[in-house]
């Protein structure tokens, strides 16, 4: 699952206010920093692509990533330094 960047800064409707104006409706900064949390933590979940375009940063022990390249999911073993490994646990 690829997810896009969150359009924070971008009106995502308009109204006319009582004056007759059209005006901008935007979310409030503290749903944008809410919404900008929930989109790092679920970003790595369901990744897939080559082996080149492994995630390098949210990553956990256990996150899963379809390689493309190998043709199978492969999991973080550890993060300092980075591990991926199969099923089996040989290092790929």
């Amino acid at each position: 699952m690829n997810v896009a960047p969150l359009p924070t800064t971008a009106p995502i409707g308009t109204y006319t206010d009582d004056q007759g104006r059209q005006r901008a409706v935007t979310l409030h900064p503290t749903f944008n920093a809410w919404l900008t949390t929930v989109q790092n933590a679920v970003k790595p979940l369901g990744g897939n692509g080559a082996t080149t375009a492994r995630p390098s940063t949210g990553l956990y022990i256990g996150l899963q990533y379809f390689d493309a390249t190998l043709g199978y999911p492969v999991f973080v073993k550890s993060l300092n330094p980075t591990v991926w490994v199969n099923g089996s646990g040989s290092t790929v």
